[in-house]
Formats: structure tokens, C-alpha cells, sequence
């Protein structure tokens, strides 16, 4: 048989080192001021994973990685790869540790996916109390006594649950369409990965300017309680959502969020264009969560900030903790 030219383990041998020596340009900033692994920006994957094979050789004392800026895409490899190296970085004394930054990379669709999931599970949980409202009705019909009224009210119950059934079909099989493209969007394998992990890896996590909806919103805050509740890894105490148009519409899974972690220390929420309405709902968290140590909502300039101090006024007598930053 023919044996390869040598030329070509030549040109692959360098083309190894010319990656690694590119990695370890791409870590070159090392350690910052927060002792962060600082990866380049505009590094490719293959680039991000020599940098962190070579940091983590390097056993460097770092407390986090900055993976801002990249020139690729987030996907499951790429998260995976992320979160294994920031739970190699658990400080023995405490537990905590691991800071995974990965701001102002966009994780949208790029579409109107986001909205439109958002807008169809929510017409679908109106279409299922609207059908079991009919179905109540049909039961109810019995009761009544005149026969000819019981029979009109049965009859426009079951054409209710008829136009309910029929509309639930419908948005059944949209959702599946728009399931299956959420499944391929990047804020989806950064947040499944992170809840497919047996533990926690990452304590503090900035996902700044990263394009983000509160359709990814409502499950990021379903993964990081999970997270809590499994209480045998690292849990995200430190969550930055800043430059994110989020709108009014995200802050209701965040209000549930912080009420029911027993581990968030800091939620930034900068610029992230909520109204009065959003940032009293958010406030409202604050009479019942206890571990919340500081709130920033500044840079929100469609909510008042006159009606912001009052509604911060009014949980400030249930909540005399957390530092909440307006302005």
C-alpha cells in the first residue's frame, strides 16, 4: 500500500501548534482584575477550547471565565466545555466559585421565535381555563330546572368546548413546530447543558446584552432553581440580565424566582426596558425572599422613577436587607 507523504504530518503537526499558539494567545490577558480566565474576543470554539485546555494545565488560581464577545455561536459543546471548567474552579473554603461571563454574545433566534412562543403558550393556558369553564357549564346545566333553558345552556357549553378543543389542536401543533426551532437556538443549549449537568457549575453568571427574552427567561429560572433544589452542587448567586429587552413580560418569572430561591444574592436588571409596572412587580419579591442582598434596576428609563421609590418605599418595611439601586 502507499505510504503518506510525510509532508502531510508535517502541515498537520503545524497546524496543531499553530492553534495552540493561538490559544494561548487568546488566554494571553490571563488572570483581570477579578481573576478571570479572559478569553479573547472573536476567538472561534476551537480556539475557546485550546484556551481553556491550556488554563486549565496551567492550574492558574483563576475564580471565572470571561467568554464575551466570541466569534461563535453558543451551542452544547461550546456550554458544555464552559461549565466543566468552571466547576474545576470551586474554592475549597466556602464551596462557591466557578463566574461564567459570556455577555454581549447574541443567544436570540434572530427571529420572532421567542415572542411567538411566548404568546402561544400563553393563549394556551387561557384556552384551557376557557374550556374547562365550558365544561363546568355543560355540568351545570343539569341543575337547571326549566328544561328548555337547560338544553340552551348545554348546547352553547359544547360549542365552546368545541371551538376549544379545536383551537388547543391547533396551537398543539404550532408549539411543536416552534419547539423544535427553540431547540436550535443558543440560549436553549447554554440552558438545557446547564441543567443537565449532574452539579452545579457556576456560582455567579453574566449574560449581559446577550439578546435574551423572557421566553429564555422563564426557563433559566426554572434550571437555577432546579439547581437549588438538587443542593449537591454550586448555585447561582450572582445573576446579571443587564442590556436584555426583557420588558414587563419577563419580570413575572423573576418576581417567582426570587421568591422562591433561597440562594440569589444579586439580580442586575439594568436597561432592561421595564416599565412602573414591571419594577413594582419585581419589588413585590422582596417581602418574602430573605437572601437577596442587592437589586439593580437603574438604566430603566420607561419606568418612573418618583412611582419606583414609592413602590421600593412600600416592601422596604418588610425587607430592611437588600440594597435596591434606581438611579
Amino acid at each position: 500500500s502507499r505510504r503518506p507523504s510525510p509532508r502531510l504530518g508535517v502541515a498537520a503537526s503545524t497546524s496543531v501548534a499553530r492553534v495552540r499558539i493561538r490559544a494561548m494567545a487568546v488566554a494571553a490577558s490571563c488572570m483581570g482584575r477579578e481573576g478571570f480566565l479572559r478569553i479573547a474576543p472573536g476567538a472561534t470554539k476551537e480556539e475557546v477550547f485550546s484556551a481553556l485546555e491550556v488554563a486549565s494545565a496551567e492550574a492558574g488560581g483563576y475564580s471565572g471565565v470571561d467568554a464575551s464577545s466570541l466569534g461563535c455561536e453558543m451551542d452544547r459543546e461550546l456550554a458544555d466545555r464552559l461549565l466543566e471548567f468552571c466547576a474545576r474552579l470551586r474554592t475549597p473554603a466556602d464551596g462557591t466559585g466557578g463566574a461564567l461571563r459570556v455577555a454581549h454574545l447574541d443567544m436570540g433566534s434572530g427571529t420572532d421565535l421567542e415572542q411567538r412562543l411566548f404568546d402561544r403558550l400563553a393563549e394556551r393556558e387561557a384556552m384551557e381555563r376557557e374550556k374547562a369553564l365550558q365544561e363546568k357549564a355543560k355540568r351545570d346545566s343539569s341543575k337547571e330546572k326549566d328544561f328548555a333553558a337547560a338544553a340552551g345552556k348545554r348546547r352553547k357549553a359544547e360549542e365552546g368546548i368545541s371551538v376549544a378543543t379545536a383551537r388547543l389542536a391547533q396551537l398543539d401543533e404550532e408549539l411543536a413546530e416552534l419547539n423544535r426551532r427553540k431547540a436550535e437556538t443558543p440560549w436553549y443549549a447554554l440552558f438545557t447543558q446547564m441543567e443537565s449537568r449532574s452539579k452545579g457549575s457556576t456560582a455567579s453568571l453574566d449574560l449581559s446584552d446577550c439578546g435574551l427574552h423572557a421566553t429564555g427567561v422563564v426557563l433559566l429560572t426554572q434550571v437555577l432553581l432546579e439547581l437549588e433544589h438538587r443542593g449537591d452542587g454550586m448555585a447561582v448567586t450572582d445573576l446579571a440580565l443587564d442590556g436584555n429587552d426583557l420588558g414587563d413580560i419577563a419580570m413575572t418569572a423573576l418576581t417567582s424566582y426570587l421568591r422562591l430561591s433561597s440562594q440569589i444574592q444579586s439580580l442586575r436588571l439594568r436597561n432592561v426596558g421595564v416599565t412602573d409596572r414591571g419594577v413594582s412587580q419585581i419589588l413585590s419579591a422582596l417581602v418574602s425572599n430573605k437572601t437577596l442582598r442587592l437589586l439593580d434596576l437603574r438604566s430603566n428609563g420607561l419606568a418612573q422613577l418618583e412611582i419606583s421609590k414609592a413602590a421600593l418605599g412600600g416592601v422596604q418595611r418588610f425587607n430592611k436587607v437588600a440594597e435596591v439601586l434606581l438611579e
